[in-house]
Order: structure tokens, then sequence, then C-alpha cells
């Protein structure tokens, strides 16, 4: 199958992959430095996990923002009110992915049947990775870097 071939859709999927494997990769990163780095308790009101993962998420999102814009939707200009849009999808996805990072971990860590479960906090950023992935892609497609298709009357 040759380049020209693939859909429309499916090109953006795989910069979208491509570019969200590289985010998640600074996310993963920056999470991990964060736990490892912070002093313990040093956030007690929402835990150094939630703090954490708050951080890494918008390091991850200022990659995703740039490289999307410009590879993914190919968009030159310099909206303001895209980013504003961006800045509220990944705000929604921020709560998503620090809510679902936070109920998985709490799961995993409560629950006799995982306790045991190695890697508790790979699989809790995985599952609040994907999700908020899913929600981010369709937001960014129909949303934020929505193309508009003018008909022509004659």
């Amino acid at each position: 199958m040759k380049l020209k071939e693939i859909s429309p859709l499916k090109k953006q999927l795989v910069k979208f992959t491509l570019i969200g494997l590289l985010a998640v990769s600074v996310d993963l990163l920056c999470y991990f430095i964060l736990l490892n780095t912070l002093p313990e308790k040093l956030f007690q009101a929402v835990g150094n996990e939630a703090f954490s993962k708050s951080i890494s998420f918008l390091c991850g999102m200022t990659v995703t923002y740039f490289l999307n814009k410009f590879w993914t939707w190919k968009k030159k200009d310099r909206s303001h009110k895209r980013m504003v849009k961006f800045v509220f999808l990944y705000g929604i996805a921020l709560l998503i992915n620090v809510g679902t990072n936070s109920a998985l971990l709490y799961i995993l860590h409560q629950y006799r049947n995982f306790v045991d479960l190695p890697f508790k906090y790979l699989i809790a950023f995985v599952g609040a990775s994907g999700l908020s992935a899913s929600f981010s892609f369709m937001g960014q497609k129909f949303w934020v870097f929505k193309t508009t298709n003018t008909v022509l009357v004659n």
C-alpha cells in the first residue's frame, strides 16, 4: 500500500499516535522523576502521586499541542481561540487522567486481589493515559483543530 492511498483519517491517527507516544514518554519520565525526587508527603492535601501526575501530564500536553498543531492537523496560524480550546480540552483530559490514575492506584493498593500485583504505578499510568488519549483525539479532531469544509454554491 502506498502512502498516498492511506486515508487522511488513518494518517491523522498514525501521526497522533506517534506524537502521543512521545508525549506519553515525556509524561512518564517526568512522573517517574517527580515521584522519586519529591520529599515524601510534600503535598499532603492532594498527595505526591496526584501532584506528580498533574505536572507530568502538563509536560506531555505541551509536546502534544505543538507537534499535533503543525504535523497532524497542519495548522500554521496563531489562533488564540484554538489555544484556549486546546487548554480547555486538556483541562478536562487532565481531570480524566489524574482521576483515573488515582482511582486505579486506590483499587490496586486497597483490594486484596491486587495488593501483590507488580507495576501498580505503570498499570495506573497506562490506564489513565489510554482513556485521556482517546478523549483528546476526539476533541482535537472534531473541535480544536476541526477543518471546516466550505461548499460553493453556483
